[in-house]
């Protein structure tokens, strides 16, 4: 017994300190969209709207399911079904995820079934999207509580949806 001990003195092990910086997270919101759950990040997210009164518009591409009046301005609501080429879901859609875009003229936002709360996500916990099979607009994939989820890469979602802007 050495004598620290024996004066009922434990030694204290310090941890070392290590150059690792703590692992970033990405504070992303959860949304279904066509039975499919998505996260993105959100710093992107304007507001959660509830979505009623669409119109449609005749001859307008895949993505875009309707427009609907959002606080007095025109907002464009996506399909992400159209955009991102998967089946729609089975469910209806009764969000509109309003979209914060660099562009303030542009009014935009995603149509989903469902909202879950927003969720600190590892950066290591997203791995790149599947390269055969897999869905353009995604920046990866990640699994949340058993759940697959895409990250969805707003920039090339935008591209896809609206060729034109």
């Amino acid at each position: 017994m050495s004598e620290t001990e024996a004066q009922g003195l434990v030694p204290l092990h310090v941890e070392q300190a290590t150059d690792e910086a703590p692992e970033e997270l990405r504070r992303l919101i959860l949304f279904q969209a066509c039975d499919e759950w998505f996260g993105l990040p959100i710093e992107w997210v304007r507001e959660i709207h509830p979505l009623d009164r669409l119109t449609r518009v005749p001859n307008a591409p895949a993505g875009i399911l309707g427009i609907l009046n959002f606080r007095g301005r025109v907002l464009t609501l996506l399909d992400l079904g159209g955009c991102l080429g998967i089946p729609p879901g089975t469910r209806p859609n009764i969000h509109a995820v309003v979209l914060d875009v660099a562009d303030l003229d542009l009014c935009i936002g995603l149509a989903a079934q469902q909202i879950a709360p927003v969720r600190p996500i590892p950066a290591s916990a997203v791995e790149p999207p599947p390269r055969e099979g897999g869905v353009a607009g995604l920046e990866g994939i990640f699994e949340l509580e058993g759940r697959v989820a895409g990250l969805l890469d707003l920039a090339r979602l935008l591209a896809r949806a609206l060729p034109d802007s």
